[in-house]
């Protein structure tokens, strides 16, 4: 809906509900004219107390027809919220030409409540002519503090027209002035477009300094509102020198004739996309002041002749900057303004820009034929020219500062831009004249191969720098498409090279099912190759990799390399980023890795530190030579892990680099399981070549340990153990000890159902271990629990045997007759004192069987005495044992008989039942 008939509507609505609710208070309408008061203040209703409830008043300032209104609020706060003001609010007006003016035609500054003063309150209103009217209104509901301001009628000999105003600005009438913005330095209205056109005579220029600028800042390229400055008459088609917008203080700007274009405008709707609030329609939270620029016609500013370089062109809105632009290998001189005469107190630049597009590069080198300007290195306080080399990526860094009358040497810029910054602060001299060459520049810190310059060819050398970087064109910019690069390592015969990459990214970015090791001839990439002079002949290279979608591993190489970028046909990306070092080889080595002789049959590597973290800068390798020419040398891992993953990243920070022949196999990542068996590595001859190499940025992971086996080659019968599956040949001793070494998918070496002579496996040597160990405490044990028991038997038998007879033991066999049910039983029996002992059998027969007894292991042979029967066969022994023990006295029984002679009573050593 357009904007006239918003405002239509918006005061028909608010017409009839003040007209139906409000009764218009005659004595609130105010008129204050110049001719009686030119200063002065005015007020709400009733201030300072609140205001009244259903107000409508009008103020209304009137000045001559060549001045204007100014006015500034000191206090203010009325019931309500900006921008909505639903509730009581003031319309202000400064853009009316006349006092009856209709307002529903008259553009309105804005609608204006709340309580904060700073933020949705102009600070200063100052009206295009001579009117300003503002309107109070009050609704029924509650009041507030109301406000309080200030006006004063001001001179303004050029009034603004509303809705446009032009000014024609000549040298003739005046040389030097200022233009102000419409009601500055009060807030400017909406919808104005305002020109301001400067003309001076020829052979001048115009200077214009902001003093002060503070326009309306949307965004970086002002929306809303602007100033727009042209080198030129508007007719001739001018180039701009400048949009500006937002907040300048002390910024100047010189046209390169007599002739300049200033245009002011400003909108209405104003949005800051600089803010993220809500409210950030509330233009007035920004100081629309406007503008107050001074201007001054003169024609002793700088004028000089370019004319000796057609690429020099000066750079609009400077006094004497110059840009001299290449067009493709170009070159030219070029000389200080005026020369040999030179400008007192001033600052020339002078832009000397290479191409940089996306088929060309170059970069720009100079050398000296006059140079004069007065002052001593390494001050040069009184003038100099300062040289920025990196004037593309640091522009504002000078690298080199000269003065004196000795010449400068000969220079050449680090990137595409550089600028030389001539300074005549307090000079008594100052000249200077270049000449100037633009070079092909890929951004690739190496020496131009000899012969080759121009090209994207580099040489490398220990003899230039022991360690470096070198990276695609452009890094980190996007590369050119359909470019060839090559980078050549030269080595001495005692170094080895260190190479890792930082940032690889070559062509359009893939998916990681997409990503392939394999490179096309179709795709961006980069390929490394090896000079081997011994099989393909002098300066003859050998492809080793070529890498497009994966990360190159770290490399180590005692060749010279070569390597080679080549990019597609409208093809760019980021491209890569490597750093190498040239290192002696007995330096190579951190602690690991060496020459191993094999005896025919194998052994264990591991990555240093195993199984804890690997280090970074970690350069390790092993050479395995097989015991016989014509044998091979089988790799097998049995744990890996390290960074990277070999599908999807490439082994950028860690790599365990197996040589096959001319190929280097590249292992990285995390490996389990059956995994682990397939990378197993057959050498094709008897030298295995294995190398670990960590970058700078690595992390550190567990690593690995892996096993290397002699496979023995015959054409006859294998005398060692011969696998299964793969068909090896290895050594017997390898058979059954607990690790791999019969190559992928092939454990037949572990299967250990049969002894293979005195060796087995982990497992049965633990088992036998442990046996040998449980043996041995059973056996100390025992020994010493004998040893205990003889102890405690000596120490505690009985003390009160006088002779060595009391230890005699009789031992009798007492047999049972045929037909009786006792149980044979051998009884042994002990008396204290020298008692003859009696037995007695089970049933009243003499016994027929002889007795032996021992004493002091010596045996007599007697005859049976006869025997009292106490009992029957069927009596425990136990009881006949504890009957005859407690008698102590002969038996009384007169079957009993007595021996010829005394024997000792034997001590009851043990019982059997017989």
């Amino acid at each position: 809906m357009p904007p006239g008939v918003c405002r239509l509507l918006v005061w028909m609505v608010t017409s009839l509900s003040f007209f139906t609710s409000i009764n218009t208070d005659r004595d609130c309408d105010v008129t204050f004219a110049s001719t009686t008061t030119r200063t002065g203040k005015f007020y709400s209703p009733q201030w300072p107390l609140k205001y009244p409830d259903n107000k409508r008043c009008i103020y209304k300032f009137v000045g001559l027809t060549t001045e204007r209104v100014k006015i500034r609020f000191s206090k203010f706060n009325l019931q309500g919220m900006s921008p909505e003001c639903k509730f009581d609010f003031i319309d202000v007006y400064i853009q009316l030409t006349s006092i009856n003016d209709p307002l529903l035609e008259a553009p309105m500054l804005g609608r204006f409540c709340g309580d904060n003063m700073q933020d949705d309150l102009p600070q200063l209103i100052i009206s295009t002519k001579n009117i300003i009217l503002i309107i109070f209104f009050s609704d029924s509901d509650k009041g507030d503090e109301g406000f309080e301001a200030s006006f004063e009628f001001i001179d303004a000999r050029t009034p603004v027209s509303p809705g446009i105003c032009s000014y024609l600005i000549s040298s003739q009438e005046r040389s030097k002035g200022a233009i102000l913005s419409p009601t500055y330095p009060g807030t400017y209205p909406d919808d104005l477009r305002c020109i301001y056109e400067l003309r001076g005579s020829p052979g001048e220029r115009i200077k214009l300094t902001f003093n002060d600028f503070s326009i309306f800042h949307g965004d970086d390229y002002c929306p809303f509102d602007y100033v727009i400055i042209k080198d030129g008459r508007p007719s001739m088609f001018p180039e701009t020198i400048g949009v500006f917008c937002g907040k300048y203080d002390n910024i100047t700007l010189f046209s390169s004739r007599e002739f300049l274009y200033i245009e002011f405008v400003t909108r209405s709707g104003r949005v800051s996309f600089d803010e993220t609030s809500l409210d950030n329609v509330a233009d007035y939270k920004f100081d629309r002041r406007g503008f107050n620029i001074s201007y001054e016609f003169s024609s002793k500013l700088i004028r000089f002749d370019i004319k000796k370089s057609p690429e020099a062109t000066h750079v609009t809105g400077t006094e004497c900057d110059v840009r001299i632009r290449s067009k493709g290998g170009s070159s030219g001189t070029i000389d200080s303004p005026g020369y040999p005469i030179f400008p007192r107190d001033t600052i020339c630049r002078f832009y000397l820009d290479g191409e940089m597009n996306a088929g060309r590069l170059e970069k720009v080198k100079i050398s000296f034929k006059d140079f004069v300007i007065s002052g001593e290195l390494p001050s040069c306080l009184e003038g100099s020219l300062g040289v920025t080399l990196e004037g593309h990526r640091r522009p504002d860094v000078i690298n080199e500062r000269f003065c004196g009358v000795l010449w400068p040497p000969n220079l050449t810029s680090k990137d595409p831009r550089m600028i030389l910054n001539f300074n005549t602060n307090k000079a008594t001299s100052a000249r200077f004249m270049v000449d100037y060459q633009f070079l092909s520049d890929y951004g690739i810190p190496g020496r131009t191969i000899p012969g080759h310059e121009g090209e994207c060819m580099f040489l490398f050398t220990s003899d230039d720098n022991s360690s470096g970087s070198f990276n695609s064109p452009r890094h980190p910019e996007n590369y050119p498409p359909n470019i060839e690069c090559v980078y050549i390592f030269q080595l001495r015969t005692n170094e080895k090279l260190l190479i890792s990459f930082d940032s690889f990214s070559l062509g359009p970015e893939r998916t990681p099912e997409l990503k392939s090791p394999e490179c096309l001839d179709t795709r961006d990439f980069l390929q490394l190759n090896e000079r081997d002079n011994i099989q393909l002949g002098e300066g003859k290279y050998l492809m080793k990799a070529r890498y497009c979608d994966l990360f190159p591993a770290p490399i180590l190489a005692e060749r010279e390399l070569e390597w080679r970028f080549r990019s597609m046909q409208n093809s760019s990306s980021q491209g890569f980023l490597a750093r190498y070092e040239f290192v002696a080889k007995e330096d190579i080595q951190k602690g690991c890795g060496n020459l191993i002789r094999s005896d025919g049959k194998g052994g264990v590597l591991k990555s240093p530190r195993f199984p804890l973290k690997y280090e970074s800068r970690t350069y390790c390798e092993w050479k395995i030579v097989a015991s016989k020419p014509h044998n091979k040398i089988l790799i097998q891992l049995e744990t890996f892990k390290t960074e990277g993953d070999m599908k999807t990243k490439g082994c950028k920070d860690a790599v365990l680099r197996i040589q096959k022949g001319r190929d280097m196999r590249e292992i990285c990542g995390t490996i389990e399981g059956d995994d682990l068996s397939k990378q197993a590595v057959e050498s094709r001859d008897d030298t295995a070549i294995l190398q670990f190499l960590t970058s700078a940025n690595v992390l550190g992971f567990k690593g690995f340990q892996l096993t290397w086996t002699e496979i023995h080659v015959s054409v006859g019968a294998c005398y060692g153990f011969k696998c299964k599956v793969t068909g090896f040949c290895i050594s017997m001793d390898l058979r059954c000890n607990g690790l791999p070494n019969c190559g992928a998918g092939d454990n037949s070496d572990e299967v250990c159902t049969e002894k293979a002579g005195s060796r087995g496996s982990k497992e049965d040597n633990v088992q036998v271990i442990h046996i040998v160990i449980g043996t041995s405490i059973s056996v100390f044990l025992a020994v010493l629990l004998l040893v205990c028991g003889v102890y405690h038997r000596k120490k505690f038998r009985p003390r009160d045997r006088d002779s060595p007879e009391g230890e005699n033991v009789e031992v009798r066999y007492v047999a049972a007759t045929s037909g009786s049910n006792t149980t044979d039983r051998l009884l042994t029996m002990d008396k204290p004192e020298t008692r003859r002992s009696t037995i007695h059998a089970a049933d009243q027969t003499e016994l027929n069987d002889s007795m032996e007894i021992s004493v002091n292991n010596k045996t007599e042979k007697g005859t049976q005495p006869d025997k009292n029967i106490h009992g029957n066969g069927q009596n425990d022994l136990r009881d006949n044992h504890t009957r005859t023990s407690n008698d102590h006295h002969p038996s009384t029984s007169t079957h009993a008989h007595t021996y010829p002679r005394q024997v000792p009573t034997p001590k009851v050593q043990k019982i059997s039942i017989v």
